[in-house]
């Protein structure tokens, strides 16, 4: 059977296909260079699993879509049928659940027979629930059993065009401070977990945990969507997102407010809460909001971030807890976005007691389409397990041809070789202080780089991270780095006994080998790891090892391959580019290594 997941509204469209038990996936935004190219339609995402698992569109047997939003306003498969569908000839389309989107791509790809299961983002599809009242869908729970998952518990809150009036989710409040409040953007989350660290706990002793969450009679958690900003008035449950900052979005506001439409808006939809909408929290009062223009980490804004993160943490303890008393199994599978989150990650094994996680390394809406193509196949056409996602490298691997291609567009501005040994090679230059490209194999799948399309340093510099942040990732400088580290010797530099082949956990570096590896010791103490294993991805655990016996450090800098604002790199093209670029010394691409003229 083939089948052909997709996902292809909001943020993050593109394309998974399985083809006997061949999978590729990859994201639009790879393809057409447009960070997380929001509602564009993954057509070369499409044309790449097709092309590189050699199907025609008329050989796909089954389509699976996510539905996320509302059914009714704009419905997955009338999306699909627009923009080309008609070239499926012969496929059945199925169109599931966000969540159970998320939920087969977590649990189908892991190593479990038997697991429960948790889903936590931002925002999912928009249902009714057994009364009929209309919510949106922000943390569901799943037990997993073979090739089957059935939903034990989905939690939904009433949403008012951008706001959540009277309760939200965990990745919804996460992601309000970070854009809202301190102003990172859209989908840059992780900036304020990497900010975190530099708080103090000011905003906390004020407003306590309870103020932030609370806990249902059923067990589920709902957080406080009432934050206000100095200056301001009552917030109204997030809708002051869209306007947060200027005089112009004020005055367009409160314009449209006061125009027949508005007045109708006002009329039509409820603004007190009835009898079965209590308001739980009270508000929440920050001082004014981040202006772009302030640097970081300015103490009150690091402990806006620390609060919120710790909030973070203590409601996914509680998340576990629950999915663990309801399915009585040890091990846990996770995705949706607040997945990426490595600290409140470790928490599940440390604090809740399971034995064993499995964090989907796409947990965002990237990994939907690989969860809708897993759906597809074990849900829908109840096929037997067949796949273990051992490695995140789902992209094609390019062929001699395309290497030298490029290398000869950009042979003006290069000098390139080949090399016997490029990992011995790519190690000794690393060991002298040099910052490299690392492009091997196929891109991996998810946000995180893990030795296929990674820029590496050498962790003993302790300049190595403000160099790689002011001359090559061109990002704030008191971001952290990731480190890659041999897998049998993890322990030995880490406080982590659990592997985390996907850079899914955070755990604090040794603290006798802090001052060796100092450009991956964040603030706390702490470090991002990936355990690199010979079977996950040999060249890359090669380049480790002979690191190892050159320095006698078992682990190196690793950060994704793209300049600041976008994407990873996916072709030999991009990388040349992304190489020239910045001021890299050297790329390794392939079984080449290129340096500038």
């Amino acid at each position: 059977m083939n089948i052909l997941g997709l996902k292809i509204k909001q943020h993050d469209t593109g394309a998974a296909l399985i083809a006997g038990n061949r999978v590729v996936a990859i994201a639009e935004e790879r393809l057409n260079r447009v960070k997380h190219s929001r509602d564009m339609f993954p057509n070369l995402s499409i044309e790449y699993c097709l092309n590189t698992l050699c199907v025609r569109p008329e050989e796909v047997d089954l389509v699976v879509l996510d539905q996320v939003g509302s059914h009714t306003k704009r419905p997955s498969e009338v999306v699909f049928k627009r923009n080309g569908g008609g070239r499926f000839t012969k496929a059945r389309v199925e169109t599931i659940n966000h969540h159970d989107a998320h939920a087969a791509a977590a649990f189908f790809c892991s190593p479990f027979l038997e697991a429960g299961i948790l889903i936590v983002d931002g925002v999912g599809e928009t249902l009714r629930d057994n009364l009929g009242a209309l919510g949106t869908e922000t943390e569901t729970i799943y037990r997993g059993d073979e090739n089957h998952l059935v939903m034990l518990q989905k939690t939904r809150h009433l949403r008012e065009m951008l706001g959540f009036p009277y309760t939200t989710g965990i990745g919804k409040l996460y992601s309000f401070i970070s854009d809202g409040y301190l102003n990172f953007g859209d989908y840059n989350e992780g900036k304020m977990m990497g900010l975190a660290p530099y708080g103090d706990g000011r905003i906390l002793e004020k407003y306590p945990l309870s103020r932030w969450f609370r806990i249902d009679a059923e067990g589920r958690v709902l957080c406080n969507p009432l934050i206000s900003f100095a200056g301001r008035e009552e917030s109204k449950g997030f809708r002051q997102k869209s306007y947060p900052q200027g005089w112009l979005r004020w005055f367009l506001n409160e314009a449209l407010r006061k125009t027949a439409y508005g007045l109708f808006r006002a009329a039509y939809r409820r603004r007190e809460p009835s009898l079965t909408e209590p308001i739980l929290f009270d508000e929440i009062h920050l001082r004014k909001p981040r202006r772009k223009a302030e640097t970081l980490p300015e103490p009150y804004y690091a402990a806006a971030a620390y609060a919120v993160q710790k909030v973070l943490e203590e409601v996914m303890v509680v998340w576990g807890k629950r999915i663990k008393s309801m399915t009585g199994v040890d091990n846990l599978c996770l995705a949706g976005g607040v997945g990426l989150n490595i600290d409140a990650n470790r928490r599940f094994l440390e604090d809740v007691g399971f034995k064993k996680l499995f964090v989907q390394p796409a947990a965002s809406d990237t990994g939907i389409a690989l969860g809708c193509a897993l759906w597809g196949a074990h849900q829908i056409l109840r096929l037997p397990r067949f796949y273990e996602m051992k490695s995140a490298s789902l992209g094609k691997t390019y062929l001699e041809t395309d290497i030298t291609n490029a290398l000869e567009k950009y042979k003006d501005k290069i000098t390139a070789r080949r090399s016997n040994d490029f990992a011995s090679d790519a190690a000794k230059l690393i060991a002298s202080g040099k910052i490299i490209g690392w492009f091997q194999g196929g891109s991996e799948y998810g946000p995180r780089a893990l030795g296929n399309r990674s820029i590496i340093g050498d962790a003993r510099n302790p300049e190595m991270a403000n160099i790689i942040n002011k001359k090559v990732k061109h990002r704030e400088p008191w971001r952290p780095f990731a480190a890659s580290v041999l897998a049998e010797k993890q322990r030995e530099w880490f406080e982590l006994e659990h592997p985390s082949p996907f850079m899914l956990l955070a755990a604090p570096v040794m603290k006798e080998k802090r001052a060796l590896v100092p450009s991956i010791v964040h603030i706390d103490g702490s470090c991002r790891i990936q355990s690199v294993t010979a079977e996950a991805n040999e060249p890359y655990y090669a380049l480790l090892k002979v690191f190892e016996k050159e320095t006698g450090v078992p682990l190196v800098l690793n950060t994704s391959f793209n300049d600041a604002g976008e994407p990873i790199v996916e072709t030999p093209e991009d990388a040349l580019r992304c190489f020239l670029n910045t001021e890299m010394d050297a790329l390794v691409l392939h079984n080449w290594i290129v340096e500038k003229k």
